[in-house]
């Protein structure tokens, strides 16, 4: 299988956000397309954990201001 096809079948496969993010790096090799999903992936996940300690915090501290 050629390797563009390959890399086209990979990145078909990805999160659509994912791999909106890859298609505008235009990357050339399934190597360099799997190390850039994952470090999307691992941002992602980051942002999602911090906006739902955010969240847990702002709920927090208007509870404990309704209490004082």
């Amino acid at each position: 299988m050629p390797p563009d096809s390959v890399l086209a079948d990979f990145m078909s496969e990805l999160d659509s956000q994912i791999s909106v993010m890859l298609y505008e790096l235009a990357l050339a090799s399934l190597d360099k397309a799997i190390m850039k999903a994952k470090m999307i992936e691992i941002g992602q996940k980051n942002a999602a954990g911090t906006m739902q300690f955010n969240a847990k915090l702002a709920q927090l501290e208007q509870e404990n201001a309704l209490l004082h």
